[in-house]
C-alpha cells in the first residue's frame, strides 16, 4: 500500500457495463479500485452488457445507475486501505464506451428530492420518481437519423454543422436524442425540468444540486459551439424549443473548475469530508486523454466495447467522419476521435463464429494469415455487427476479387483464417484513412508548427491486452505501439481532473501541464509492445485506395 494517503482524489467511471472508481494519492499512486458490474450485481435491470436495446433504440435503465452510485460508494467506505475523509476531490467520465452521449431528464420535483436527500435512506429508495424518462438513450442508440438531416439541413448542411459543433450530426449524439424526444413524447418532455449529460449527472447527484455540463463532453452533443465552448441558441430552439436551454442549465464549464462541495448525504452516510470539492465530469474519451497525459505526436487507441482513437489537436479541422471536440483541460485546443460502435463485441462475434469462443485460437489464426489476404486472390472484409457510426453501415460484407461473396473461398480452416484477419484489418484501416484526413491541416493555417504528426500509439482498453492484435495495429499505422500498465484510464483521468480542480481552487496552477510538470508526474513510464515491420506497412499503404473504394460500395448497398 502506498504510504502517502494525506491527500486522496476519487475518480468515478460511468461506463456501459460498469460503474467504477480509482483512488490515488498526491504522488498518483493508485491506492484503490473497485467496480458495480450492472448485469452482474444488479440483475434486476434485466440489462445485457449493461444496456436494454429494442432495435435500433438503445437505453439504460437511469435508477441503475443511481443504484449503482450508493453500492459503489458503500464499498468505498468500508475499504480498509481508503480513509474517506482524506478524499479532497471528485470528478470522473461518463461514460467509458462514449456513453457520454447519454442523458437524463429530471423532473422539477426531482431536483427538490435531490437537495434534501435522507441520509438513513438509499438513493435508489428516494429518487424512484425523480426522472420524467426511467430510460436513459446512450451511445448505442442508432434511431434518430431523421433528427440528424434535420438539423444539418438547419445549419446548411453535414459540414457547415461539423464547423459549427465539432462533428456532422450523429444518432448517438444528445441534440438529436432531445429532439426526438420533443418531437415524439412532448408530454415527458414538457414535464423535464433539466437535462444532464450522463457526466453531469453523477455531479449533479453528489453536488445535490443541479450540475453544468463540461465543456470537452458538452461538444458531443450538437449543440455546442466548438470554439466558444456556449450554446448555440438556433440550435437549441431547433432541438428542443425555446426552454431547452433552461432545462439545460448553465452555459458549459472548462475542466478543472470547482462547482461546489459535495452534498450532506455523502458526508453524513459515508463519511466524506463537508470540504470535498465535485469538479465538472467529463466524457470518457476526454478523461482517458488526461490519464494518458498525451505529447505531441501521440495517439491513444481505445479497444473496448467500442474503439476509439484520440489525439491531441492544436487546431480544429472538421470532418465529416470524425469528431473535434473541446480539450478537457485547455480551453484553447482540441481533441481529435474516431469512433467506432464495432470493436470488442464485433471481435468476440467473429472469434465465436470461427475460432470456438477462444482468444487463442483466434491469434492463431490471425498469425497464420499473410496481411492483406492477397494469396490466391484478393480478400476484403467488413464487419458491422451493429449499426456502425463510421461508416453508416451494418452487416458483414465480404469480398474476392472486388466481387462481394456470401463467405470467402476455401476450406473450414482457410475461411476462418481469412475472416479473423479481414475483421482486424478492416477496423484498423479504417483508422489509417480517417486519421489521414483528420490531421490535413491544408488551409487552416499558414503556421506548420501547429501540424501534428503522430509518432507513436498509446494503446488502452480490454482488448490492448492483446499482442496480437496490437502488432496489426502497428503495421497498419505505421507507428510502435506502447502500453501502460494496469491503469483504468477514464476512471484515473477523473482523478486527476480532480486534483488539478483543487489546485486551480488553491491558486497553485491553471495549467494541468504545469501540475504534471511541476510534480515529475508526467514521465509515467510505457512498455513498447509492438513496432511496425517494413514489409507489412507497404501492404497497407497499398491497401488504402481498394479499401475506400470497396467501403463506399457497401455504404450504398446498405
Amino acid at each position: 500500500m502506498a504510504s502517502n494517503q494525506s491527500d486522496l482524489y476519487l475518480g468515478l467511471d460511468l461506463s456501459t457495463q460498469q460503474l467504477k472508481y480509482t483512488v490515488i494519492n498526491n504522488d498518483h499512486d493508485i491506492i484503490a479500485e473497485a467496480a458495480v458490474h450492472f448485469d452482474k450485481d444488479l440483475p434486476e435491470f434485466k440489462t445485457t452488457n449493461g444496456a436494454i436495446a429494442d432495435g435500433d433504440i438503445v437505453t439504460s435503465p437511469t435508477l441503475m445507475w443511481v443504484k449503482a452510485i450508493d453500492i459503489l460508494l458503500q464499498r468505498l467506505s468500508k475499504h480498509s486501505e481508503i480513509k474517506v475523509e482524506n478524499i479532497k476531490g471528485i470528478s470522473g467520465a461518463g461514460q467509458v464506451q462514449n456513453l457520454q452521449h447519454g442523458s437524463v431528464y429530471w423532473k422539477k420535483d426531482g431536483l427538490k428530492t435531490l437537495a434534501s436527500l435522507n441520509p438513513e435512506s438509499a438513493l435508489e429508495n428516494q429518487l424512484k420518481d425523480a426522472f420524467a424518462i426511467t430510460q436513459s438513450p446512450i451511445w448505442q442508440d442508432a434511431s434518430t437519423t431523421k433528427q440528424c438531416r434535420s438539423l444539418e439541413q438547419l445549419v446548411g448542411g453535414a459540414q457547415s454543422l461539423a464547423e459549427k459543433t465539432g462533428s456532422k450530426g450523429y444518432e448517438r449524439f444528445t441534440g438529436n436524442q432531445i429532439a426526438k424526444i420533443y418531437e415524439q413524447n412532448r408530454s415527458a418532455y414538457d414535464t423535464t425540468a433539466a437535462i444532464t449529460l450522463v457526466s453531469s449527472f453523477i455531479a449533479t447527484v453528489l453536488l445535490g444540486k443541479l450540475a453544468p455540463v463540461d465543456a470537452a463532453d458538452g461538444s458531443g452533443m450538437n449543440m455546442m459551439d466548438i470554439h466558444s465552448h456556449k450554446w448555440i441558441t438556433s440550435i437549441l430552439d431547433h432541438c428542443g424549443g425555446n426552454d431547452l436551454k433552461d432545462k439545460l442549465g448553465p452555459e458549459p464549464v472548462e475542466g478543472g473548475t470547482a462547482l461546489g462541495n459535495i452534498s450532506s448525504y455523502f458526508v453524513t452516510r459515508y463519511g466524506f469530508s463537508p470540504e470535498c470539492v465535485i469538479a465538472p465530469f467529463t466524457g470518457d474519451n476526454s478523461a482517458t486523454l488526461v490519464s494518458m497525459n498525451l505529447e505531441p505526436g501521440d495517439c491513444v487507441v481505445s479497444l473496448g466495447t467500442s474503439d476509439t482513437m484520440l489525439m491531441y489537436l492544436p487546431i480544429a479541422t472538421p470532418t465529416t467522419e470524425s469528431h473535434i471536440m473541446s480539450h478537457p483541460t485547455n480551453p484553447d485546443a482540441y481533441m481529435g476521435m474516431l469512433c467506432y460502435k464495432n470493436g470488442s463485441l464485433t471481435r468476440e462475434k467473429i472469434r465465436d463464429m470461427y475460432a470456438s469462443g477462444d482468444w487463442t485460437a483466434f491469434n492463431c489464426l490471425l498469425d497464420e494469415s499473410p496481411p492483406g489476404l492477397t494469396n490466391g486472390c484478393q480478400r476484403r472484409g467488413f464487419y458491422y455487427y451493429m449499426q456502425e457510426i463510421i461508416p453508416f453501415a451494418k452487416g458483414f460484407h465480404r469480398f474476392e476479387d472486388n466481387k462481394e461473396v456470401e463467405e470467402f473461398s476455401g476450406d473450414k480452416e482457410q475461411v476462418a483464417r481469412y475472416n479473423v484477419r479481414a475483421i482486424i484489418e478492416s477496423q484498423f484501416m479504417s483508422m489509417k484513412v480517417r486519421t489521414s484526413r483528420m490531421l490535413d491541416t491544408h488551409g487552416k493555417s499558414s503556421d506548420t508548427s501547429q501540424a501534428t504528426k503522430l509518432k507513436r500509439i498509446l494503446a488502452t482498453g480490454g482488448a490492448a491486452s492483446n499482442p496480437h492484435l496490437l502488432q496489426v495495429l502497428s503495421n497498419v499505422l505505421n507507428l510502435p505501439v506502447y502500453k501502460k500498465q494496469g491503469m483504468n484510464s477514464a476512471s484515473l483521468g477523473g482523478a486527476l481532473l480532480a486534483k488539478f480542480a483543487i489546485r486551480r481552487q488553491s491558486g497553485y496552477t491553471n495549467s494541468f501541464e504545469q501540475m504534471m510538470d511541476d510534480e515529475q508526474r508526467d514521465k509515467v513510464a510505457h512498455q513498447l509492445v509492438a513496432e511496425p515491420q517494413t514489409t507489412h506497412t507497404q501492404v497497407y499503404d497499398n491497401m488504402v485506395d481498394d479499401f475506400v473504394r470497396l467501403e463506399q460500395l457497401v455504404v450504398q448497398n446498405t
